[in-house]
């Protein structure tokens, strides 16, 4: 693989990479670290790497291989998967803000205690946008598995925001 091919099919994941390093990692140098050492991984396993048709897929399954696996080394819990903020809350007045802020805070709470392969698919699917396409070959399962249990994991966040969310207004 050339430096330009390299540039062209691999740096444009580098954001994609580094949000979803950082919905694992919970650090931002940890993730860009991370990433960083993927990009190396890459560049060094260039004659395999050509061979790879889903090169988006590829990068977002090693991330997470190696995401993974430096929190088992470090023996570290999931963080929280942090949500992008809105513009429009800016021209909310301050109460709206606090509700909102109060709100997302919850939800990133509830996702943090779904199981890790749960927080992840919501993350990519989400939080990231992927396709179910996408998201099958980054985890490495059918894309009827991730239909079903992305079902489970917005059942389970909804149903937890609900009771926590009826018990604050009693």
């Amino acid at each position: 693989m050339e430096l330009n091919e390299f540039k062209n099919r691999v740096l444009p994941l580098k954001d994609k990479m580094y949000r979803f390093a950082l919905s694992i990692l919970h650090r931002r140098e940890d993730a860009e670290d991370l990433v960083q050492e993927v990009f190396l991984k890459i560049w060094n396993t260039q004659n395999f790497f050509e061979r790879i048709d889903n090169p988006a897929a590829y990068c977002m399954m090693m991330t997470k291989n190696m995401a993974l696996d430096r929190l088992r080394q470090a023996n570290r819990k999931i963080p929280h998967l942090p949500v992008e903020q809105h513009e429009a809350i800016e021209e909310q007045n301050p109460l709206e803000k606090l509700q909102y802020h109060e709100r997302h805070q919850l939800v990133e709470r509830i996702i943090r205690q779904l199981p890790r392969n749960l927080q992840m698919l919501i993350q990519l699917r989400d939080i990231e946008g992927e396709t179910y396409r996408q998201i099958a070959d980054t985890l490495k399962i059918s894309e009827g598995k991730v239909k079903i249990n992305l079902f489970r994991a917005r059942q389970l966040l909804k149903q937890q925001f609900n009771n926590i969310h009826a018990y604050g207004q009693l």
